[in-house]
């Protein structure tokens, strides 16, 4: 009888213990799915159509995923980001409040997560904000008489993001929406397509635009603010998140592809250490300047030599190369370095897992805002471009580093050179 006492008590415990092992294997795996969105090799997802009254509605809904919290090489940097506007407004997003385990989670349908295409018959555009509060009536909107527009076209696809124009602007703003509407640029060549108009329509994104076979003098309309744009087929992608590891990997896969990278998929050994440098006469915005830039080009140098790296010293202002070439270029960067600037942003372009070190300044008077920022009051709590940088590094996968840096009364900085080579150290 005790021995079949035993063997019960035995069987019992083998039960639990299994239960336990599958629970847990099960709530790794859910774990995996939530989070995967950050990996390049996710599935596509189901693609929903819908059709109603001439308008064609195609779309799909993405996973939601975690921006990881920085690498910080010391504490001030950690309490600095800590204490900013941005860490206080997200981190009530942490799961269990565990931001530094799992980081801070996306997941609003609307903003993060659904993905939309409209194509209209006979579709109008009037000024409506390109973006993810796009509302869907806007979307749908059409024409009966011509009166009510002031050009028709054939066909249109519309990217009137703010500033698409510039480089940075493009890439933050077009690009996302492009990764999922590419493929309309190819079935309907001869369609317009709708940009903001701009101060000025910089080379890099005409480059870029042309490699995807849309030449500026052809197909680029520069759009403004009187226009009501009609088209018998009007394509529309705006209704996209600004903000998802796969629209932003996916862009990064296009920029390659277009560029002629080959086998993009495997990563090569990366050997450029790339520093983008800010001076008096690139700096569009001015300020923002190393004052002691020597011996920081000096660690640089010195950790290339250590580490068999090419030591490539970036002005944007000086690169009068095709932007194909530039692509080529941070795609093989190991480490991007640079202070806060639209020119990191061709971190687009570098494979993930790329070291990308963010010098960030701030005023002292308002010490957990970004320089970038500082127009704001810090208890106001708003959301600040400052952060785009982060943002797009952890969207890339890269590891990202922050070393924030307080500037002088013009806005320029002497940089603290014993905890860049603290930073150095730890990298």
């Amino acid at each position: 009888m005790n021995f079949r006492r035993f063997r019960l008590f035995k069987l019992i415990v083998i039960f639990i213990c299994m239960y336990i092992v599958i629970n847990v294997l099960y709530r790794s795996l859910s774990d995996s799915k939530t989070s995967s969105s950050m990996n390049e090799n996710d599935n596509i997802p189901l693609i929903l159509k819908s059709t109603e009254n001439n308008v064609d509605q195609i779309s799909y809904s993405l996973q939601p995923f975690y921006i990881r919290l920085p690498n910080f090489s010391d504490d001030e940097a950690k309490n600095w980001f800590y204490n900013s506007t941005y860490y206080k407004i997200n981190s009530k997003k942490c799961p269990q409040g565990l931001c530094e385990e799992k980081g801070i989670l996306f997941d609003d349908v609307k903003e993060h997560l659904s993905v939309n295409v409209f194509l209209v018959k006979n579709g109008l555009y009037t000024n409506d904000d390109c973006g993810y509060n796009y509302g869907t009536t806007a979307a749908k909107r059409t024409f009966v008489s011509a009166n009510e527009t002031t050009v028709i076209y054939d066909k249109a696809i519309i990217y009137t993001v703010p500033d698409g124009w510039a480089f940075q602007h493009f890439l933050d703003g077009i690009g996302p929406k492009l990764a999922h509407s590419k493929s309309y640029l190819q079935k309907y060549p001869d369609a317009k397509v709708i940009i903001l108009q701009g101060m000025r329509f910089d080379r890099s994104v005409q480059e870029i635009w042309s490699m995807l076979g849309v030449e500026n003098s052809e197909r680029i309309i520069h759009y403004t603010p009187s226009m009501k744009v009609g088209a018998h087929l009007l394509i529309n992608p705006c209704l996209t998140p600004g903000i998802h590891p796969r629209l932003w990997q996916d862009a990064r896969s296009m920029y390659w592809s277009i560029s002629g990278i080959p086998n993009p998929k495997n990563e090569v050994k990366k050997r450029n250490l790339i520093y983008i440098q800010r001076t008096s006469t690139n700096a569009m915005n001015g300020a923002r300047l190393i004052l002691n830039e020597e011996p920081l080009i000096k660690i640089l140098r010195d950790y290339c030599l250590k580490n068999s790296l090419n030591y490539v010293q970036y002005d944007h202002s000086k690169d009068t190369d095709h932007i194909r070439s530039r692509i080529e270029l941070f795609y093989n960067a190991k480490i991007i370095i640079g202070v806060h600037s639209g020119a990191l942003s061709n971190m687009n372009f570098a494979q993930s897992g790329t070291t990308v070190i963010e010098i960030m300044p701030y005023r002292q008077e308002t010490s957990i805002l970004p320089m970038t920022c500082s127009m704001f009051r810090p208890e106001d709590l708003k959301a600040c471009a400052g952060y785009i940088l982060f943002t797009q590094a952890q969207l890339l996968n890269h590891s990202y580093w922050i070393l924030p840096n307080v500037v002088n009364a013009q806005g320029n900085m002497n940089l603290s050179i014993s905890r860049v080579e603290k930073l150095f150290d730890k990298i």
